[in-house]
């Protein structure tokens, strides 16, 4: 036993000057090593404490940046690599700016909840609004006059009649207008470089030292939202090109493209470029894009306006078609780098070849009429174009104002404008359900959300205290482990008791309720209790004696059996 004792140090000092040895071929110059503390430590060298907690501001401003270069062509988009290390010093500074983070997320959180009650009941209410005032209109061929300016309910197909359709004027356009359609469109794309972002973290063994090596690599894709920067902010080799992109421009025929565009929302780097395009919602009024509505659509005899329209893409814009080949041009003379593919698209990638940078494809789509929308709106009349005069229809639709009244009319809350516009075929009973449904996903998707943020609001609050027990391999995991469970156990009681605080200003009649019933059913519980432990304190009773009558008799009869 003495002697295993003995050669435990020694293995591992073996064991630890291997994978020392190890982690000094592979780590980067600049960067301490955990085994290296480690092994000072059993060979009983003092360790640095100072060294561990120095000024990481003097050192590369918080970062040491390794840029390797031999990964640029390992790949075909290339990549570069960085690595940032923060010892215990930084990660305590960080640490403290979490702290401050999680502070703001404990008392914005609350407020959010607070608001998102109020909000869900003023929802209700407008939802209860519609179906207590909304006037069914049976046939929307014929609406009526004594229902103009009340909320309407009607079901009916969406139409052109014999209305066709095309884009403005000029070399991108359509070759002839096309029927029985309600939308046509082009979207012009551009092949991109993107930047692509993944990293790795690795904690050090002693002390709260982290090491982060942040990889980045170039893929291309398609992109509607026109050409990027020319050169990625990691990687300055790869560059952009804009192609043809300004003669698309000059001859798209869009009358918008003098006027500029609003600049884009910081996206995250790794999001496709089709989802990022939906996220920043491409403008399709500015050019190279197009779009056009028409001007004949209608529900019986309810005019449908391009921006019902626009501001109903779920409704109205949830099918699209490729656009007849026969109507893409096959050529245009203005851009001569432009052709037409097997698909009916207009682009500079030749039959048979990959894309390249600053490649462009121009798509043309449409949405045909005939499909079946419900609404509950305000019926107004109908405006007169501009350009066509008066509309072929008397009636239009307009968003409701919802005045809802209490206290026996005497007092009416203005809760904003309401309108539902459904596709497919719903009565006033299925349309209600739906809106209320609706709405109670979004409010419990909301309610989720700010107890994730108020539980890591309270994490973040004992980030300090994470980050000193990390220091120690054993405690730091144990101690994340320990804060997580307590930070889930305060931010979910402080959700409820928010939630509970915003029924009683929301919902009075239904809190108190179901306090009262929870008070009775409490006191039932307390009152069996009492019952119970009452009974079981009483003293028991005595055992009754034997009459002695009785006694004499069993005596004799025992005698007698005996003789």
């Amino acid at each position: 036993m003495v002697v295993i004792r003995n050669l435990l140090p020694l293995a591992a000092v073996l064991l630890v000057a291997l994978t020392g040895a190890h982690a000094e071929q592979t780590q980067p110059r600049g960067v301490s090593s955990s085994s290296h503390h480690l092994r000072e430590v059993l060979d009983g060298a003092t360790y640095d404490i100072d060294s561990e907690f120095a000024d990481f501001d003097k050192i590369s401003n918080h970062r040491r940046l390794q840029n390797n270069k031999d990964n640029n062509n390992n790949s075909g988009s290339g990549g570069t690599t960085e690595t940032a290390y923060c010892n215990t010093w930084c990660k305590l500074k960080e640490s403290l700016g979490l702290t401050i983070v999680g502070l703001l997320l404990i008392c914005i959180a609350p407020c959010l909840m607070w608001k998102n009650e109020g909000r869900h009941v003023n929802e209700l209410r407008r939802i209860d609004f519609c179906k207590n005032e909304a006037q069914v209109v049976h046939n929307a061929d014929i609406p009526s006059d004594e229902n103009t300016g009340q909320l309407v309910h009607f079901v009916g197909k969406v139409s052109v009649d014999e209305d066709s359709l095309d884009l403005h004027p000029g070399p991108l356009n359509i070759t002839s207008p096309l029927p029985k359609a309600l939308i046509v469109k082009r979207t012009c794309m551009i092949y991109q470089k993107f930047e692509q972002a993944s990293q790795q973290v690795k904690n050090d063994t002693i002390g709260a030292g982290q090491q982060t090596t942040t990889t980045y690599t170039c893929r291309e894709d398609w992109t509607p939202m026109g050409p990027q920067a020319p050169s990625l902010p990691h990687l300055p080799n790869e560059q952009n090109v804009r192609g043809i992109w300004d003669e698309v421009v000059a001859n798209s025929g869009t009358p918008e493209t003098a006027s500029p565009s609003p600049a884009a929302p910081e996206l995250p780097p790794n999001m496709p470029p089709e989802m990022a395009a939906l996220f920043q919602q491409v403008d399709m009024t500015k050019a190279p894009q197009a779009i056009a509505v028409s001007k004949a659509a209608h529900v019986g005899g309810f005019a449908v306006t391009k921006d019902l329209v626009m501001a109903e893409p779920a409704v109205f814009q949830s099918e699209w078609m490729p656009l007849p080949a026969e109507m893409v041009p096959e050529a245009i003379e203005e851009i001569p780098e432009l052709r037409k593919d097997r698909y009916g698209n207009l682009t500079t990638v030749e039959e048979g070849e990959q894309p390249s940078n600053g490649d462009i494809m121009i798509k043309y789509e449409y949405a045909v009429d005939g499909f079946d929308v419900s609404f509950i709106v305000q019926q107004v009349l109908a405006e007169s174009d501009p350009e066509t005069g008066v509309s072929a229809h008397k009636f239009g639709v307009d968003k409701g104002r919802v005045l809802d009244e209490k206290c026996c009319g005497k007092i009416s809350d203005d809760l904003g404008v309401i309108w539902m516009v459904r596709r497919g075929r719903h009565d006033l009973h299925d349309m209600i359900n739906m809106a209320k449904e609706d709405e109670k996903n979004v409010t419990k998707i909301l309610r989720v959300i700010c107890w994730v943020l108020l539980v890591a609001g309270w994490m973040m609050l004992f980030s300090i205290f994470t980050t000193l027990l990390s220091t120690l391999p054993i405690l730091g995991a144990l101690g994340n482990a320990a804060f997580f469970i307590v930070a889930l156990i305060i931010g979910t009681v402080c959700c409820c008791g928010v939630t509970a605080i915003a029924y009683m200003r929301y919902r009075p009649l239904l809190s108190f309720g179901i306090l009262a019933i929870a008070g009775t059913i409490t006191g039932l519980v307390f009152w069996q209790m009492d019952e119970a432990q009452a009974a079981s304190a009483a003293p028991s009773p005595a055992p009754a004696k034997a009459l002695a009558f009785l006694a004499d008799d069993m005596d004799t009869i025992m005698t007698e059996s005996v003789y």
